[in-house]
């Protein structure tokens, strides 16, 4: 169980209300980590994040599931966390009120790459959820 009871906890819990992006890394089949920034929503126990079916992150994961997540730190360095945990590619779709949830966090988003949010979900198909078992920062 993660602490967000801190003075730490609390304000990583209000970057993850606020924040649109953080950096997903994997470990490809040579033991490389591959990280990249990705759009997630965080509900409390764990991140939900969409990927295109065809894609690193997604064979990363079912090779090895072990991933660690981070948010931007400011511009010293400062003020940054990160989580440790485990992935899995989900075979169902999640509750209809998490894909509610992040197509009203993204909406904005969507319509800037020039999709629809059906056509957004239909080339972002695959749904990856992550529990985190550590966090740590500054």
């Amino acid at each position: 169980m993660l602490d967000f009871s801190s003075p730490f906890g609390r304000r990583v819990k209000q970057h993850l209300r606020k924040e649109h992006v953080l950096w997903l890394t994997t470990v490809d089949a040579r033991g490389t980590p591959q990280p990249r920034p990705v759009w997630f929503l965080w509900d409390g126990r764990s991140f939900l994040i969409y990927s295109q079916p065809d894609t690193g992150k997604v064979r990363h994961i079912h090779r090895n599931p072990r991933v660690a997540l981070h948010l931007n730190s400011d511009v010293h360095g400062d003020d940054f966390a990160v989580f440790l945990g485990e992935a899995r590619v989900r075979r169902t779709r999640p509750a209809g009120d998490r894909k509610a949830a992040y197509l009203r966090k993204y909406r904005r988003s969507i319509k800037k790459l020039g999709m629809t949010p059906e056509g957004f979900f239909q080339a972002y198909s695959v749904p990856i959820e992550v529990r985190p078992e550590a966090m740590r920062g500054w």
